[in-house]
């Protein structure tokens, strides 16, 4: 390949950028999706399209819980998604400080649902922010399990750990 990506082809990064479709369509009969592959662990280091981008990181099951989800959260973001349940909370962590580090990022908004496991991917993200040693403004949003915004805007860099 003359572009010198190696590896699985659905995998490549893709900036769709200027490619994404212009239509007048409400709500989610538009695709906002920005970039290729958005799942992190298969970001790696090769996410270039992340330079001088708004984030959203996502928990995997919000965008299947909300609706309008697209247009409410990924419209002019580069998506992230991820469990930390389900992957490795250590490889994300290590991977999105790797990310803040070596990208220029705007902002980062994380949107996750209001699962205990859930708040996993705020907190590791909010570490990685810390760790990168930026500024990178952070906002949350918590989605309930019947697709509710429970909590929306900015939250504290480190959060408070409640009492069980």
């Amino acid at each position: 390949m003359s572009d010198g990506f190696c590896g699985c082809a659905g995998t490549k990064p893709v900036d769709f950028g200027e490619m994404a479709t212009k239509h007048n369509i409400a709500g989610d009969d538009k695709p906002e999706l920005q970039n290729w592959p958005i799942q992190l662990k298969l970001v790696g280091t090769g996410g270039a399209y992340l330079n001088n981008a708004d984030i959203l990181l996502a928990a995997d099951c919000t965008a299947f819980s909300t609706i309008g989800f697209h247009h409410r959260f990924i419209k002019d973001k580069k998506v992230l998604i991820g469990c930390p349940k389900l992957d490795n909370a250590q490889q994300y962590f290590e991977q999105l400080t790797g990310l803040f580090k070596d990208f220029s990022i705007k902002s980062v908004s994380v949107v996750r649902m209001e699962v205990p496991c859930c708040g996993g991917l705020a907190y590791i993200t909010q570490q990685a922010i810390k760790n990168s040693g930026k500024d990178i403004p952070y906002s949350e949003t918590v989605i309930g399990i019947k697709g509710d915004i429970k909590q929306e805007g900015m939250a504290p860099l480190i959060p408070k750990i409640q009492a069980v």
